[in-house]
């Protein structure tokens, strides 16, 4: 794998092009997206993908919504920042937004499942940039502790507004579609 070469300044998404491998660039600062998660990590991430998917594609029919849910890896380009995210999922309802670069732009829903190695990120500088840029909700989920959490902007600041035990029903997209957390795992 192809490391940055370590320099004084903050690198750029241009930088961040050249990279080999997977790569977060949060405020300058690369990220080491290798290895990849774990089973239980992956297992959830699916689960949460297959849930949202069929939550959206119902909304789809009875109301026509054009909201689309994206696994990791997939890069997420914030307005007016030199940072590359790559959340566990994100959901888009805005199709323009949709690139074959990734996402350029704010989404509707970012959500991170928590592991040992990307806790500390997840639950600061990530929260603390999708906060910043606007991102109208953001689900955290933790294996470890089989709950999650869901954040949502008001008045510019993240506020809890469900804290959410496995297998219970969450309302996500402003109340607009339901989900059952990790309702499908043991």
């Amino acid at each position: 794998m192809s490391l940055p070469e370590a320099r004084q300044a903050g690198y750029t998404i241009d930088d961040w092009a050249t990279w080999e491998g997977r790569w977060e660039l949060i405020n300058g600062v690369p990220h080491d997206m290798t290895p990849a998660p774990g089973f239980e990590h992956q297992e959830v991430s699916m689960d949460l993908s297959i849930a949202l998917g069929t939550a959206l594609q119902e909304d789809r029919k009875n109301h026509g919504s054009l909201c689309r849910v994206v696994a990791a890896p997939v890069d997420l380009f914030l307005p007016g920042e030199q940072s590359v995210y790559q959340p566990d999922l994100v959901v888009v309802c805005d199709p323009a937004k949709v690139t074959p670069r990734g996402v350029v732009g704010v989404p509707d829903l970012v959500v991170e499942i928590l592991s040992p190695s990307t806790s500390e990120k997840d639950m600061t500088e990530k929260r603390w940039a999708y906060e910043q840029a606007g991102i109208p909700e953001y689900l955290i989920v933790a294996p470890l502790t089989r709950a999650g959490m869901l954040l949502r902007l008001q008045n510019g600041k993240y506020e809890e507004v469900a804290r959410i035990k496995w297998g219970a029903l969450v309302a996500l997209l402003g109340d607009t579609v339901s989900i059952t957390l990790c309702g499908n795992l043991p």
